[in-house]
């Protein structure tokens, strides 16, 4: 299962700032998830980023979107976003 995360940053969150808490957020929250295979974050010239997120299940995806709504720190990182430009998607990974 892949999910697609696209965002922008909060107007007052630089990129460096950014990257320096995703690090943190990535190793502290999203690689404790079960069902977790990897995930990356990228940015468009346009300022538009993206994180994309490979879990074993949708299962998983769902239960780790669920810890992320009591979780301290994956809050913490959610406040550096515009919430006006968040969308997921998910889509189902073809054998081959």
């Amino acid at each position: 299962m892949i999910e697609v995360s696209k965002f922008r940053l909060d107007r007052n969150i630089s990129n460096e700032d950014f990257l320096e808490m995703n690090a943190d957020y990535q190793q502290r929250f999203v690689y404790q998830q079960a069902g977790l295979l990897r995930r990356t974050v990228a940015s468009a010239l346009d300022g538009e980023w993206v994180a994309i997120t490979w879990w074993r299940s949708m299962s998983d995806a769902r239960r780790s979107e669920s810890a992320a709504t009591t979780s301290a720190l994956a809050l913490e990182f959610d406040s550096l976003l515009d919430p006006t430009t968040r969308s997921t998607e998910y889509f189902k990974e073809l054998p081959g």
